[in-house]
């Protein structure tokens, strides 16, 4: 096999595994997701940052997509679009603030999750913790201390 084939195909599987399912959104080879968007009727592309999650590099494409599109514009999570005050212009320092607030906020979906697993965990007043011994809270071993002290200062 040529070595041109094999290195066409490493880069195919390191691109595939690049790619994420979100307009917008890319992974870096050390794992983080990035997010850009370029200007409307234009070559110029706006950084929006890098995140720890696709998720979070897609909500911060939304957020951008919409400060520069509308309401009408077609975002990565269509069921929940940015909730953003949109003006008739912003700055490009003003969509990236926009969109970095976006995206670290917690999705609704998000919010059920977390609500889900508080409500299938146990509640910490019912669980009650075996009292401890003097031994054990170290009572005795001061005790101990402070009457040898004592012995020897007599």
């Amino acid at each position: 096999m040529p070595a041109s084939s094999s290195s066409s195909d490493h880069q195919a599987a390191a691109t595939a595994d690049n790619q994420s399912r979100y307009k917008g959104v890319r992974k870096r080879r050390w794992g983080k997701w990035v997010s850009e968007i370029r200007m409307p009727h234009s070559r110029e592309r706006i950084w929006l940052g890098s995140y720890d999650t696709a998720e979070k590099a897609a909500r911060a494409f939304d957020a951008a997509q919409f400060c520069l599109r509308g309401p009408s514009a077609t975002f990565n999570f269509a069921d929940n679009p940015p909730d953003i005050m949109r003006r008739q212009s912003m700055t490009v320092e003003e969509i990236r603030l926009e969109a970095g607030r976006w995206a670290n906020m917690v999705a609704p979906s998000q919010q059920q999750q977390q609500q889900q697993q508080r409500n299938n965990q146990p509640d910490d007043s019912m669980l009650m913790e075996p009292p401890q011994t003097a031994e054990e809270s170290g009572l005795a071993v001061a005790f101990a201390v402070s009457v040898r002290r004592d012995a020897a200062v007599g």
